[in-house]
């Protein structure tokens, strides 16, 4: 046949049909990917991890098709391929290949590509491919590789520049988030590149990065030309939100921005970006350093954030940081425990919001021990007479606060019966406090109904876990029956805090009480010290904390560790006489304890880590060991690791390892022995339990062999050939459906691949569809995924359907217990 024939089939049958499904697929993905306008903007938009196992069936097709052209079609004679439409075939099976995930595969199709057809232009196509293909897989030094050989290529065609560019500074930003480095490529990027949806996304990333850097003017100007290439209306709001956020200061034009942002709150297209033209507003009060009113905003936003969570968490998460440097670190922990629990974990502000949360949430409760332990300890030196005094002072303010927020409570129910206005007024001038303010009272009522549901109004209220110091009005403390119905009224009318007794029982009375309660004072003083010091570096409150211990409590076992701090932080600041009086003090009265080490020899932490990481290691390596059935070996390395480390911090863990691995190859006696030495020479380490369960169970069981009772005779081998087993029963394989249903499921899913289903039994009674095979535990592992997670027989396979190496399948056929392969199966491949 002719090779004019070859290209006219090539072209417009497998060629051209194939390019079609693939633009389809590659349309729809980007008109249903919605961007997170909270973030810088990804520069490309590739399928996640369940959407390309979605496009499994359709890429298949493109492969499928792709893969026919070239086998049917392709002429290669004298080092050169005749028909045209083949290296075009090529970049479709790549393209296919990266939206399925399967990297490697597609890494493998674009070099071919690049080498193979050094003429033809597309050969750089598949070389920009490459460099896509491997950022995704983060192999850097690959990507460094061959963007130098690309730069020094002098035939790379310029049409192509401005999309290397973009690719380059994709690059930077996922390597390292080298904004800087960034910038230029993608300003390159926007120069050269004609494709108007291209340049306008690039334009609008690059305004984001400049406006990361603190180029405002520069950020400002950039939305400025995204707004003249016509963007979607979505992009179009966030260009006016962000130009009022990157305002300058030396622009002088405020008030027209201000003028603008509130305009925009009366037009009802914009109802649901309400949240964010405040959160602007308030970067703009911030700009202007008036942050009551940024606070104001920023409480308007969170209050009128319905639909769009992420940034009712970014609202939160300012507040936070306002409130964090004033710094007021009650209201700064609520907001950014209020900010966790909206912004998606993936956010970029996430670990550091969850970071101060936790550590905020340590410091509050420190602070209040102190507080509270304080205050008790100041009310005990009064007169009996005059505690009462004191006490009877606190219940009436307590009522006081009752009646106020019972008339707050009333205002705010006619408020929600009377209609209260569609706007929510910010709490200010005489309805400052927010239960004075009926508006803001019903709109809190039902954003916690919205949120949390109906509870109790109780401290603690969120957890579940809840253990108050006082029983709630109502709780019978597991009464039930009529017992509860005749103490109803009592319940309901019990409140602690008109008790005197509440107050007055945890005054400390005597010398003891008084005695814990200074210790609770000194713990919690030293806990706050470490938390500013560490997490906030806020030094002068960390010295504050750590010089009342050494004045007050100078003979506490907290004193050394606090002058200590104090020397380092002294030392941090410079402070060199205050340092060494401090260091004077821990090597004049403690010269051989740790701290002491550390100040005469800085390393010492160092190379007490290092030995501890050696023995870590040495611990992983023996543990797979055992995994692997290797007991002897075991047994060696645990006596091994004994005399090498002596008394090293995992002793008792390679001591517990090497009584269990004797109880695979030697006696029970001697297994006993090894497991009673275990207990004897560990009893506070956990290890003691697992220890004593196991000698139990063998006392308990005497008779039965220890082989039967602890062995398990399956191995974790991942590199073996697996097979996926699934159960069959009468109701799940009725003429065959279940083994029609698989064999439909890999046709869809695994076009390209050759399974063998077929019947097997199991124990005499157990019928099972074995599917194989596979070259690994990953191969089997992502077709067990796909099957009882994505697939229309999800429901009809999950909790039936395994995964077992060769090895194992000839052990159950031996063994004949399915269920402990199940427990085998759920440790090793489920966790």
């Amino acid at each position: 046949m002719s090779r004019n024939y070859h290209n006219l089939v090539s072209h417009y049958n497998g060629y051209f049909n194939a390019r079609e499904i693939l633009k389809a697929e590659n349309k729809k993905l980007i008109e249903n990917h919605k961007d997170d306008y909270s973030q810088v903007l990804p520069i490309f938009i590739y399928p996640t991890e369940e959407q390309s196992k979605a496009l499994i069936p359709q890429m298949d097709i493109v492969i499928e098709k792709s893969s026919k052209v070239i086998e049917r079609h392709s002429i290669y004679h004298r080092k050169k391929e005749h028909v045209k439409w083949i290296d075009d075939t090529y970049y479709l099976v790549g393209q296919a290949q990266f939206n399925k995930g399967l990297l490697v595969s597609a890494e493998e199709t674009f070099l071919y590509l690049y080498q193979a057809f050094k003429k033809e232009p597309i050969r750089y196509d598949g070389l920009l491919w490459l460099i896509r293909t491997l950022i995704q897989q983060k192999d850097w030094e690959k990507v460094d590789t061959y963007t130098r050989l690309l730069e020094d290529d002098v035939n790379f065609p310029k049409e192509k520049e401005g999309l290397y560019n973009a690719i380059y500074a994709d690059y930077l930003l996922k390597k390292d988030k080298d904004v800087e480095k960034a910038i230029p490529r993608l300003e390159e990027a926007v120069k050269l590149t004609d494709d108007k949806r291209s340049k306008r996304r690039y334009t609008y990333i690059l305004a984001q990065l400049y406006q990361k850097k603190g180029y405002l003017k520069k950020a400002n100007d950039l939305y400025a030309d995204v707004l003249k290439l016509r963007p979607d209306y979505v992009m179009a709001f966030n260009c006016k939100i962000n130009r009022a956020i990157a305002y300058d200061v030396a622009s002088n034009n405020a008030e027209d921005i201000k003028k603008q942002l509130k305009k925009m709150l009366k037009d009802s297209k914009n109802e649901e970006f309400f949240d964010q033209i405040y959160y602007a507003l308030a970067e703009l009060a911030i700009t202007q350093k008036d942050e009551p009113l940024a606070v104001q905003y920023l409480k308007k936003s969170a209050q009128v954030s319905t639909v769009n969570v992420k940034q009712k968490a970014l609202s939160y998460y300012k507040l936070a940081g306002i409130y964090f440097n004033r710094p007021d670190y009650i209201n700064a922990q609520a907001y950014y425990d209020s900010t966790t629990i909206y912004l998606p974990k993936d956010h970029e502000a996430y670990f550091l919001a969850d970071e101060k949360n936790k550590s905020l949430l340590e410091l509050v409760k420190n602070l209040k021990i102190v507080q509270l332990q304080d205050s008790l300890l100041k009310i005990s030196n009064l007169s009996e007479k005059e505690q009462k005094r004191l006490v009877n002072d606190l219940i009436a303010e307590y009522k006081s606060k009752k009646e106020r927020e019972r008339l707050a409570e009333e205002a705010a129910q006619f408020a929600a019966q009377n209609g209260g206005g569609s706007t929510i007024n910010i709490p200010g001038g005489s309805s400052s406090w927010y239960f004075y303010n009926p508006t803001s009272m019903a709109f809190g009522m039902s954003e916690f109904k919205r949120q949390w549901g109906d509870r109790k109004l109780q401290d603690d209220w969120r957890r579940s876990n809840k253990q108050s110091a006082f029983p709630e009005p109502g709780d019978d403390g597991g009464n039930s029956g009529s017992d509860v119905a005749s103490a109803g009224v009592a319940a309901k009318d019990a409140d602690p805090n008109l008790d005197q007794d509440t107050y007055l029982k945890n005054i400390p009375k005597d010398y003891n009480e008084k005695l814990i309660a200074h210790g609770k004072v000194v713990e919690a003083l030293y806990n706050i010290g470490l938390i500013f010091k560490e997490s906030f570096e806020d030094f002068p409150s960390g010295i504050n904390a750590f010089e009342r211990i050494v004045e007050q409590y100078d003979t506490s076992q907290l004193a050394l560790p606090a002058h200590y701090q104090l020397y380092r932080i002294y030392l941090k600041q410079e402070e060199k006489v205050l340092a060494e009086k401090h260091k004077d003090w821990v090597l004049e009265n403690h010269p051989f304890s740790e701290y002491a080490y550390i100040i005469k020899n800085p390393n010492y932490n160092k190379q007490t880590k290092a030995t501890k990481e050696k023995v870590e290691s040495f611990y992983t390596a023996t543990y797979r060991l055992y995994e692997y059935g290797l007991y002897r070996d075991v047994i060696s390395s645990c006596e091994k690791a004994d005399s090498v480390f002596n008394s090293d911090h995992l002793k008792a863990k390679f001591d517990y390892l090497r009584a269990k691995a004797i109880g695979k190859v030697r006696s029970i006696d001697e297994f006993k022995t090894a497991l009673k030495s275990v207990i004897a020479d560990h009893p506070d380490d956990p290890v003691k339990e697992q220890a004593q369960s196991i000698l139990d169970y063998i006392n308990k069981n005497s008779s039965t062999p220890v082989a039967t009772s602890i062995k398990n005779s399956y191995v974790v081998n991942p590199e073996d050939g697996h097979i996926v087993l699934v159960e069959v029963n009468s109701s799940n394989n009725k003429n065959d459906n279940l083994k029609n249903q698989i064999a439909i499921f890999n046709q869809q899913f695994f076009r390209n691949d050759k399974f063998d289903v077929s019947k097997i039994l199991i124990g005499g009674n157990q019928n099972m569809l074995m599917i194989r095979s596979f070259d690994n535990k990953a191969q089997a592992m992502n077709y067990y995924s796909l099957l009882t997670r994505t697939s229309d027989l999800a429901e009809i396979v999950n909790g039936i359907t395994y995964v077992i190496t060769n090895e194992n399948l000839r052990t159950l056929f031996k063994e004949k217990n399915l269920s402990e392969y199940i427990t085998f199966f759920n440790a090793n491949y489920k966790k």
